[in-house]
Parts: structure tokens; sequence; C-alpha cells
């Protein structure tokens, strides 16, 4: 058999494709150029640097159980699928079991088990990847007994992208003197697709010491008793139902703290709709605990007084394994190829008797059929409630209960259907808290492994609280922190991502831009909304000492972009000023039109590209409103025009930038950045969310990154443009020695480089 030495590389013609670019919710279907599968951390950072340099928007994917768009998003460019890294091992080195992040839960189950006894607390979805469970926190059955998943990890292997735009592989562990720890924090529930690509995880319990593996991580228990307990929807009027609900819950409240005699006793009550099946609690308890047997009856007398139901049980005791498996949810059956929609919520107490009727009511309407429509209560604290929120990235931690609400379904022709039974139940459940389940005495946020979209729009959730509260609560800024840190061009995103803060600039020690000593922000308060560009080009507006975007020659980052062969075809240089860009961009080949609002500036723009000896159509032209354009241009380069726009114009422009281009065309937005320091003053600036959001509104955004804009400023310049536009501010050069100069001695200004392609 030979071995698969680099990476299988799934393009669209590939009949394998289909396969890939689905995961576990059929409602999301990926068009990624193609998906490489990759079997080492060289590939993947290889895979990475390729898409980084083609300007290629990345998602990663190790087990395909995301819920939501994030890996199918229609801008994503390159998939890369960590499925085939799947290896379970000691590491002596590190005195840990490693893990790759393509391993199922499944596989870590029964490598770690059959070969030295211990397992992880994980979840009962066996085919779940290790990449996405754990770096969100990740919990199951022996939570309560053991903490969460990422309770246990020790250290992690993260391929990366720093704010040079260089590709970096980092181990982060979470020893107190280790500088990356910052980074393995940020892996103990900050979840997937925010930092960079995790590949392998190490895992060691807290505490743990020596070298066999057999004692570095839970043993669990030699066996389970197992119950199935079923009550039928035809036996459960309104009170019956309540008295079901109260008594899990509170049952819940009373034996979930520390320590508890109960927490090696885990329980799942799924509540479906009546359509499509009845009430049934699923419960495992340690066999070996001291009167297990004797518990596990008091727990189902208490879940059952009162109720007046006749319930089936069913009562077993099985070894380990084999229990986890009789639990177990496998990628098999009529789940296979089905579309779903889920929430959550962590519960800290009992529903009212008005949530638990309204609960009653949505499970058992007559004018809805859903045979995969449930809710799921899960029992949860103990163990896990003994780590403080601050520890790990994993915030809640007074919680007893942790809620999911789901519909699974086939036709695509039900999406609303479903989606809308789903979205109207959970808003009901939580209408006392703007549709979201807001930390109060009932509950405390949602689950970052759960996402939730909905939870980011207003519409949906009209609580104030904002999606990253609710996931990661007051860990949120020290997550943020970490983003800057450590994907500071923000190459991983997604419609949940951790945000770049808008006042945390990338961190100098992984930057090959030098921080002034004297951190110096300008106040843009004064700029206008409009500028009169005509004006200050005869000078008959107030200008600096010279024009800083006029520096004799093509944008050194729009070169940059040239040369990766991202620039095709027919372009359009809009806001072109005095034309050095299009001059390149023709001297290379490319029918070029520039376009400006300027006269003057287009009149020197002809004069320069005459005395190179290059071909352009200038315009003099309002590129909010062009006309006579339309399906013309293959590219659009937008050299620093977009900050200049007020922004009731922003829109407009990238409108017409849309109608003026064929199908396919890729448009390249370079815009002073909000978030990264400006060492001198300058127009307004854009944070790389808003530029997201608003571009994306009207084309398919790729990416967006950190990039340097040159200017034509030396430090003497500055230190007059400062003593122009703030006269009580210190001026003194020598305080701008940490600028960035350039190789002609000009300062240098952050900008994000924006890739989106027209959409339609």
């Amino acid at each position: 058999m030979t071995a698969v030495t680099g990476p299988v590389v799934v393009g669209p013609d590939d009949h394998r494709y289909a396969e890939l670019v689905r995961g576990d919710n059929y409602r999301f279907v990926g068009r990624p150029d193609h998906v490489e599968l990759v079997s080492t951390p060289g590939q993947v950072a290889q895979a990475l640097e390729r898409a980084v340099r083609a300007g290629k928007r990345v998602a990663v994917r190790s087990g395909g159980h995301c819920g939501e768009a994030f890996i199918a998003d229609p801008d994503v460019r390159v998939v890369i699928d960590l499925s085939l890294m799947a290896d379970v091992s000691f590491d002596p080195e590190m005195g840990a079991v490693a893990i790759e992040a393509g391993a199922t839960v499944g596989h870590v189950y029964k490598t770690l088990y059959r070969n030295w006894g211990v397992t992880l607390p994980a979840g009962v979805c066996t085919a779940v990847g290790a990449g996405g469970h754990i770096t969100g926190g990740g919990y199951g059955p022996l939570s309560r007994l053991h903490g969460l998943v990422a309770d246990h990890l020790y250290a992690v292997e993260v391929v990366h992208v720093d704010a040079a735009g260089e590709v970096r592989t980092v181990v982060a562990t979470r020893e107190p003197d280790d500088p990356h720890r910052d980074l393995w924090w940020a892996h103990t529930g900050g979840g997937g697709g925010n930092f960079g690509i995790v590949t392998r995880f190490w895992m060691r319990s807290p505490g743990a010491t020596g070298t066999d593996p057999a004692q570095l991580l839970p043993r669990p228990p030699a066996s389970l008793l197992i119950a199935m307990v079923n009550w039928s929807w035809d036996q459960l009027d309104l009170p019956a139902f309540t008295r079901l609900i109260r008594n899990f819950m509170a049952w819940h409240v009373e034996h979930s703290g520390v320590g508890s005699p109960y927490a090696g006793l885990f329980a799942s009550l799924w509540v479906r709709h009546r359509s499509g099946g009845d009430l049934t609690m699923y419960v495992q308890m340690d066999a070996t605990a001291p009167d297990a047997e004797s518990r596990l009856a008091e727990f189902l007398a208490a879940v059952d007084e009162g109720v007046g139901a006749e319930p089936f049980v069913f009562r077993n005791e099985l070894p380990w394994l084999t229990g986890v498996r009789y639990m177990g949810q496998g990628d098999s059956g009529p789940v296979l190829g089905a579309r779903n929609k889920s929430k959550a919520a962590y519960l800290r107490g009992v529903h009212t008797d008005e949530q638990i009727a309204g609960l009653h009511r949505w499970f058992t309407s007559e004018d809805y059929f859903g045979r995969e429509s449930l809710m799921m209560l899960n029992g949860y604290g103990g163990a896990i409630n003994a780590v403080a929120p601050e520890d790990t990235a994993s915030a809640q931690r007074d919680s007893v209960i942790k809620a999911a609400y789901s519909a699974a379904w086939s036709d695509p022709a039900e999406d609303e259907l479903h989606i809308g039974w789903v979205r109207g139940l959970y808003e009901e459940l939580y209408a006392a808290t703007g549709g979201a389940p807001v930390s109060d005495d009932q509950a405390d946020g949602s689950y970052i492994n759960y996402p939730d979209v909905d939870l980011a729009d207003p519409e949906r959730n009209t609580s104030g609280v904002p999606w990253h509260q609710l996931y990661y609560k007051d860990n949120y800024p020290a997550l943020q922190a970490v983003k800057a840190a450590w994907d500071p061009r923000d190459v991983f995103h997604h419609d949940l991502s951790v945000r770049l803060p808008s006042s945390c600039p990338a961190q100098p020690a992984r930057s090959t831009r030098q921080a002034p000593e004297k951190a110096m922000t300008y106040s843009t308060e004064h700029i206008p909304d409009r500028y009169d560009f005509e004006s200050m080009y005869t000078g008959d507006a107030e200008a600096p000492p010279v024009q800083p975007w006029d520096i004799g020659r093509p944008q050194p980052a729009l070169v940059a972009v040239h040369e990766a062969g991202l620039i095709s075809g027919d372009v359009l240089d809009v806001g072109c000023g005095l034309g050095d860009n299009a001059a390149f961009l023709s001297s290379k080949g490319h029918r070029v039109t520039a376009v400006d609002v300027a006269e003057t500036a287009v009149k020197e723009a002809r004069r320069r590209a005459e005395a190179k000896g290059v071909d352009i159509e200038f315009v003099v032209t309002d590129a909010t409103r062009l006309t006579g354009f339309d399906g013309r241009f293959d590219t659009v380069v937008d050299s620093a025009c977009y900050h200049a726009l007020a922004e009731d114009e922003r829109k407009r422009y990238l409108t017409a930038l849309h109608d003026a281009c064929r199908p396919g065309a890729r448009l390249h937005l370079f815009s002073f950045a909000e978030e990264l320091e400006a060492p001198f003053p300058g127009p307004h600036r854009h944070s790389a969310q808003s530029l997201r959001e608003v571009v994306g509104s009207v084309w398919n955004v790729v990416s967006v990154e950190a990039a340097t804009y040159s200017s034509s400023l030396g430090v003497d310049d500055i230190t007059a443009m400062i003593k122009a536009e703030y006269p009580d501010a210190e001026a003194d050069p020598a305080q701008l020695d940490g600028l960035v100069l350039d190789e002609l001695g000009k300062a240098t200004m952050p900008v994000w480089h924006v890739v989106a392609e027209r959409r339609g």
C-alpha cells in the first residue's frame, strides 16, 4: 500500500468534491476553489501560506459538525480539511497524550481506553472532530465527574499568520512561564476558526505527573448503570408535563455542586415534538460509586414523583466503552443528509410555570409536524463548576443544565417551517430577556460549540446584550487581545468569530512594525465628511505640506498584489489621483481605465502617462455615479479612495463599482485601518469588521488583511502636519523615531487590504 505523501487537493471537477464541501448540516453547501486534505502540520502551513499569498479566504474543518455556515460560507475559497490527521499517541517529550485535530471523539475514546485505560470527559456524538470539540470547551457524560475536556488541555499546536503576513507554527502550553500561554488559554473554550489552525492537542490533567500515560488522564468507571425512561405524550397533560420538567431541573439545581455524591450520574432528557415521538430520559451512573444502585433509583424516583404517568423503564449494566456507544450518537441512519437548526442555553435554575406551559404548547402543537424536533436538557455542573470562569476561556462555571433546542429535516422546501419553529420556541422561552438566555438567576448565556447566528441579529436578539457576552461573558476582551496578538490580519473569521479590538494594535513582538515608544493617536473629529480634492490639488483649500499620496511611483502594496497574480483582465483604477498605479498596471499589459473626481489630478496623470509611453483611458467623473461603464472590467483597484467617502456615499460607490464589472470580477480596496496604531494624522479610518460588513453588503468579501501604505511624507513633513492640524499637540520630531520608514525615508501607514468578488 502506497502512503499519501502530499496533500490531497480536490476541486469542483473531482467526484469527491460534493462530499467534501458538505458537513453535518446539509443546509449549507460550500463552493470553494478547492478542498485541501492535509496530513502533517507542515502541509497545513504550506496550504495556509498558498491561500494567504493568493488572497483567498480560508476555512478549516476537522469533523464537519458546525451548525452554521462557517465553513460553507460562499466567500470561502479554500477549505483546509484536517480529517486525515487523526493520530492519538503518547508524547514522552511533552509528558502528555497527543491528539491530532482531525481525530473523532469515538476514535479518541477507543484509543485512549484500549491503550492506557483512560479517557476524556468528551461528548456522546462520536463522529465530532477533536479540533472543534476541544477548542469550544467540550463536555459530555463524565464532565460532572471530571470537568470539561478543555480542563485537561496541556498544550496546543497552532499554525497562524502574523502581522507581517508570515505563516508561523507555535506550541503554547499552560505553564505559567510560557510566553505563549495566552494562546493556550484561548483554546480552552474560545471556539474554532478564531486564531489559527490547531493541528495537535496535548492532553494531561492538571496535577498529573510522571511518564505513564495511564496516570495522566481520568480513568473512567469500569462499568456503567444504564437507564432509559420513556413517557408517552398520551399520558402527559400540561400539569404532568410541568411536574416532570420541574422535577428534572430542580434535582439538578440541588445535586450539581462541586463534590456532589451524584457527580457520577449524568442524565439527558429529550423532549420530542409529539409528531415525532415521546419524552425519553437517558441516564448513566458510575457503577463503581458507593451506593450506585440506590442513588440511581433515588434519581429516577425524584424525576417521576407526582407526574402521574406510567413510564417505560429499561435498565442495564454495561462495560464503560460499550456504555459510551450505547448512549452515543454516530453519523448513521436518518441523520445523514439532514438539514438542521440549533440553539442552546446554560441554565442555572428552574423554568417558571409560564415557560414550561409555553414549551408544552410548542411541543404538542397540531399545526406543525417535526419528526426530529426536540429539546435536550443535559446534566451539567459538578467538577465543571470547580474551575473559576477566568481560568479558562469557558466562562460559564455555575450552571447545572446545558440545554439544546433543534430541528432536523430533509426537504429544502421546509426550511422556513422548521427554522421558524425553533426560533419561535426559543424566543418565547426567553421572552422576558429579549429572546436570548441573558445571564440571570435562571440562565447564563449560550455555548459556542452550538453556534447560533440569530444571537448576533438585533431583530431576533432584542435583549441589548451582544452575542459575544452571551457566549464568552467577561472573557471576551481577553480573547480579543489574543486575536490581536496571533491573528492581527483577521485571516480566520466567521459570523461569530472573535473580533479584533478597535483599540488594540498588533503586538510589535510578532510584527515587523516597530511602534513608537510613546504611542501617538490623533483625533479625526475635525476631518470633513467630504473632501474637495480639486481645491486641494489647485491649492485653493487647506492641504498638507505635500500630498501624502503622491509618492511618484505605484503603491508597493499594489505591486505585490499584481506580482501575486491577483490582477487580471481589464482594470478600473478608481480615485486614480496622479495616475502612477494606472501607469504601472498599463505597463504590465492591462487595459486600464482610470477615473478621478479632480480634473487637475487627471490632467497631471495624463501628462505622466504620456511621458512613460503608456496608453490609459482617463475620465473625470464621480466614482459613486459611474455611467457608461456597465460590465466592462475584470478588476477594480481602490488605492485609498473608499476612506475619503462620506458614510452615505459608500454603498452607492460599491454598487457603482459592482455594476461596472463583469461576473467574476475582483475588487482590491485599500483603506486606512482603525484597529492599527496611526503613526501620524490621516483621514477617516475603518475597522476590519465595518469593511467586511459594508463591502460585503454588495460584494462577496474574500479576505481583509493588514498591509502597508507608502506615503510621500518625511519626518519633517509629519511634524509640520501635526503642528498645522493639532496646534495644542506636541510635535517633537524626536518622538517620531518609531515611525516605520520605507527605503526612501518616507513614512508608511497601516491599511486594510480588502479582497472581494463580484456578487452575481
